[in-house]
């Protein structure tokens, strides 16, 4: 009797122990998974914002085309003229969508996964790593990231969102997020920076040559120039301050990728959780300036 009533405590302590351990690896599981849909939530928004910078900037580069065109010939120009004049940069745009879109299908199934429901992609992002490739604007390691993650995303749509294990989708996929979420910053920096400071120089000097051809023969003529010049500096002003956020907007996807990761075989779901939510608020607020200005 003396040694069962010994072992009795041992058996309950054990019973307490177990159940604790599955508490808390059902609570880091789920908030694991809670971490993962509010990280995807605000990627994927992030990525949604990239179309609209392209659009604009294919925009303003017609619009100083134009300027060229009416300063350097009194022949009609259409829209032919302006499509030619600023192929280069339309090619590289839609090489810069195409990639991604291929981030946005991967977010997105990384959300379904994360989720109660699988999801569905709107584009079969598994020809679009060859398209990217086609462009050249993406290096050999950056295009191998692009088709992995397009391959990713196509084979785990609709159903077989649910038949991968979140965890592994993070791990095998990082390397290649990080490639991309890089080479993207570098070129909403680099190139749609440089692009708007392009235009700013071209308005410029055609309204200042406006002015200085007119403003004496016309006072109020020179007074609706200056105040058009204004507003479109402004905008301009707005949207390359709106790029800048979008480029750091793009490396906190990476970064709260990266901490998934990090976080895949010692899940502190807790910490986890809130360090997600202070990337997203970080991403929100990014969009937020975007918005205003496109």
């Amino acid at each position: 009797m003396r040694r069962r009533a010994e072992v009795r405590p041992s058996l309950r302590a054990l019973a307490t122990r177990l159940t604790l351990a599955l508490l808390v690896g059902v609570t880091a599981g789920c908030t694991s998974a809670a971490a993962t849909r509010r990280f995807s939530a605000s990627a994927v928004a992030v990525t949604a914002r990239l179309p609209d910078a392209s659009a604009a900037l294919v925009a303003s580069c017609r619009r100083t085309q134009s300027y060229r065109l009416r300063r350097s010939s009194a022949a009609w120009y259409g829209e032919d003229s302006l499509r030619i004049a600023c192929a280069g940069r339309d090619s590289a745009l839609r090489a810069v969508a195409r990639a991604n879109q291929v981030l946005a299908a991967y977010l997105t199934a990384l959300g379904s996964m994360a989720g109660e429901k699988p999801g569905e992609l709107d584009a079969p992002v598994n020809k679009l790593g060859d398209a990217v490739d086609s462009a050249g604007l993406f290096d050999r390691a950056q295009v191998d990231a692009i088709a992995s993650l397009a391959g990713f995303a196509a084979s785990h749509g609709a159903g077989g969102y649910r038949r991968v294990k979140l965890r592994e989708a993070i791990t095998t996929q990082n390397a290649n997020v990080q490639l991309l979420t890089s080479a993207l910053h570098e070129i909403i920096d680099r190139d749609f920076a440089r692009y708007l400071r392009d235009d700013e120089t071209a308005q410029t000097s055609f309204y200042r040559a406006a002015l200085t051809e007119s403003g004496a023969r016309e006072p109020l003529g020179a007074i609706l120039i200056r105040d058009s010049y204004d507003e479109r500096e402004a905008e301009l002003v707005r949207r390359t301050e709106a790029v800048d956020a979008l480029a750091r907007a793009v490396t906190v996807v990476g970064r709260g990728h990266q901490r998934l990761y990090d976080a895949r075989d010692h899940l502190n779901a807790k910490e986890l959780l809130a360090s997600t939510v202070a990337n997203a608020h970080e991403m929100e607020a990014a969009i937020a300036k975007f918005d205003k200005a496109f």
